[in-house]
């Protein structure tokens, strides 16, 4: 009986010290960070859909058979004619042929591929780490409800495409796209911080006392967080607007500070989030606070002479700050699409950075 009362507990114990182990650590933060860069990739396809108005293009939400696209002509014509029935094909695209409705399904069956592929390199290791002991007993339920997220954002994917099918639309609704886009930021980011815990545990974190001397740039991180989740979640609504079709110079619009067309629709509040020359105009603004304040948390960080590995965040946020600013400019004034689709990866990289740059002045938990 002794002897199997020591097995008992000598297992778990050999678990657990694995599961801790920097090496195991490395290992499960790296599969973090992968799956992280490949929500950020899906990010780069949305963008694509949606500036291409190829959202709508398939009628249907299907996990599993959905992953074969048509194979014969006559599976193309049948996925055509579906697509005939609703809006978008009779008030805007009724002169397309099978060759540009194509063109269009495309991007959307790889979307909704790239979504299946997360599922996968997501929830397969997560398996594997469970069963062979790697994740520590703290994280599981917490990655299992990432994966269980995830599926959310399918659902949420799906409810958006449906908003689009409805009598009089030709695209999604604002308020959809919004919360979708929203949403995976905020997996994204989760899944990114999770990395972060997972590679340095609490107790590798700095000494409370030394902690405390950096306050004041731990503050200006957080404000920074802050101030780019607000401009992400304006720059939803000028995408979902397609605003960055109109007013393209910089910084003036229509030769005045505020555009006159600012207050154009009633109620007044409607102008925040449907009006094209009120989207923009608040993305312009917001996103120059948010320089404003992260440029100021770089200088603050510069100045505190901050541990390098903090160092290196705030550079890395300041330095993403100034590629976004002008990727947001350029986009503007040369209306080329496919560097408004880096401006919205590069946002979420800013936003991860400046989680990063938190992070790394937290203070150890006290004992």
């Amino acid at each position: 009986m002794a002897s199997q009362s020591v097995a008992d507990f000598t297992i778990p114990a050999h678990r657990a010290d694995r599961a801790a182990s920097v090496q195991n650590r490395r290992i499960v933060a790296t599969w973090l960070f992968i799956s992280f860069a490949l929500i950020v990739e899906m990010f780069g396809i949305g963008a694509y859909v949606q500036n291409d108005n190829a959202g709508l293009s398939i009628m249907a939400w299907q996990p599993v058979s959905g992953i074969i696209p048509p194979l014969t002509h006559a599976a193309w014509e049948r996925m055509f004619a579906l697509y005939k029935t609703i809006p978008q094909y009779q008030l805007l695209n009724n002169h397309m042929d099978l060759a540009g409705f194509k063109a269009i399904f495309w991007p959307e069956w790889i979307h909704r591929m790239w979504g299946r592929l997360l599922g996968l390199d997501f929830g397969v290791p997560l398996v594997w780490f469970w069963w062979t002991g790697r994740l520590e007993r703290r994280l599981r339920p917490w990655l299992l409800t990432l994966f269980v997220l995830g599926g959310v954002q399918g659902l949420i994917g799906w409810w958006m495409v449906a908003s689009g099918f409805q009598p009089g639309l030709t695209e999604v609704s604002v308020w959809r796209l919004s919360i979708h886009y929203c949403f995976a930021t905020m997996l994204a980011i989760a899944v990114f911080t999770t990395g972060l815990v997972v590679l340095k545990p609490d107790s590798e974190r700095l000494a409370p006392s030394i902690a405390a001397r950096y306050r004041v740039a731990r503050g200006f991180a957080l404000a920074s967080i802050a101030v780019i989740i607000v401009a992400i979640i304006a720059g939803t609504f000028l995408s979902g607007t397609h605003a960055y079709t109109i007013d393209n110079t910089f910084p003036l619009m229509q030769g005045q500070w505020v555009p006159p067309d600012y207050a154009a629709l009633h109620p007044f509040w409607s102008n925040l989030f449907l009006n094209k020359a009120a989207t923009q105009w608040d993305h312009r603004l917001l996103g120059t606070i948010a320089a404003v304040v992260v440029l100021a948390a770089v200088v603050v960080a510069i100045r505190a002479d901050l541990p390098p590995r903090a160092r290196d965040a705030f550079l890395t946020m300041g330095g993403l700050l100034v590629i976004q600013y002008i990727l947001g400019v350029t986009t503007l004034v040369s209306k080329i699409l496919d560097i408004g689709i880096v401006h919205q990866l590069n946002a979420v990289l800013l936003l991860a950075a400046a989680v990063w740059a938190w992070f790394e002045l937290r203070g150890r938990r006290a004992a």
